[in-house]
């Protein structure tokens, strides 16, 4: 048998993993059409990149799981389950494109919703006037049926698992791309982000970023992190999937980050690898503490905790949780009409 460079099988499986959950940026399936000057297979993203650079250095610290879901397809505990079962000693998380996909749709589900108020209210007439302005005011105060402030709390629903069981979280922003390239590129799927569109990535950027802050979370700068690299011309192939080479820059960055984390992350025998996902037999262990207060005391009870501890509601350890359903938005195709 020809041993080439690279951990062995057996020592590959001891690595600790880093697990990555993104939407389409990380990898679409379909995204390609007669409408693209670039085209590129799974083998030119971040996380393939990634973990090839990972496994064939001299010597490799962890490994790179990529779980390919647009976040679609599930509930947010659909995603906890699928991180969970990887036992990630990192989560990598790229979302919030789709919340962004705004369109007239949504502003006739305000007008339905404000209407049947009114039935039950003083019945005084109200006129409502449609414009992209507005449609983007209304989202980003949260007047919508999405919403900056309903991502956010998906998203806390999300770190928070991992954060209460001590596993880091690196948490990458939306790209807000400049004013003069909404619209100017839009191949993926026909959609055509409406006018202010920007203004639309950073409020999303805006209500997660603090959730993150408060749990500790590391976060990585996506729009920075464009322009730093020439902007969305080169960064992006249309409105919002990366380009393979900010894709490679992407890899290149995450590496040292997370190996950094790693070196600092919990051993091989902390309590939290036999609390990862579902419910235990016998007796509890004592570094596991049964939260009892309300969702907004989580991070001050966590804090106050010893890093040896872990924190978790009693159903996270009574059975799995895995609903059958979707608590994502759909989008109707914003093609021109």
């Amino acid at each position: 048998m020809i041993q080439g460079p690279g951990p062995s099988h057996d020592r590959l499986r001891r690595l600790p993993n880093v697990s990555v959950l993104g939407d389409s940026r990380v990898f679409d399936t379909y995204f390609t059409g007669d409408n693209y000057a670039v085209r590129y297979g799974y083998d030119s993203t971040f996380p393939h990149l990634w973990r090839k650079a990972v496994l064939t250095g001299d010597r490799p610290t962890y490994d790179v799981v990529h779980i390919p879901d647009h976040f679609r397809g599930g509930t947010v505990q659909n995603n906890i389950v699928r991180l969970a079962l990887t036992d990630p000693s990192i989560v990598v998380v790229v979302d919030g494109i789709w919340e962004t996909l705004i369109n007239k749709r949504h502003f006739l589900d305000y007008v339905e919703r404000k209407v049947r108020g009114q039935e039950n209210g003083s019945g005084t007439e109200r006129r409502f006037e449609y414009s992209s302005r507005k449609l983007v005011d209304l989202f980003i105060a949260n007047e919508l049926s999405v919403s900056p402030r309903a991502f956010a709390e998906r998203s806390r629903r999300l770190v928070s698992y991992f954060r209460r069981r001590r596993r880091d979280v690196v948490w990458l922003t939306l790209p807000v791309v400049p004013k003069h390239y909404v619209g100017a590129t839009f191949h993926a799927g026909d959609y055509r982000p409406i006018e202010h569109w920007d203004e639309c990535l950073a409020a999303i950027n805006a209500a997660v970023l603090p959730v993150m802050e408060s749990y500790g979370c590391t976060v990585l700068d996506l729009t920075g992190q464009m322009m730093a690299f020439g902007g969305p011309e080169r960064a992006l192939i249309d409105q919002w999937h990366f380009s393979p080479e900010f894709h490679a820059h992407l890899a290149d960055v995450l590496d040292p980050l997370c190996r950094s984390l790693i070196e600092h992350g919990q051993s091989g025998d902390h309590v939290s690898h036999r609390y990862m996902l579902g419910g235990r037999v016998g007796k509890i262990d004592e570094h596991v503490v049964i939260h009892k207060g309300d969702v907004d005391d989580e991070v001050r009870v966590l804090n106050e905790l010893p890093q040896s501890a872990i924190l978790v509601y009693t159903t996270e350890i009574e059975t799995v949780d895995n609903p059958r359903g979707n608590d994502r938005a759909e989008f109707e195709k914003q093609a021109d009409r």
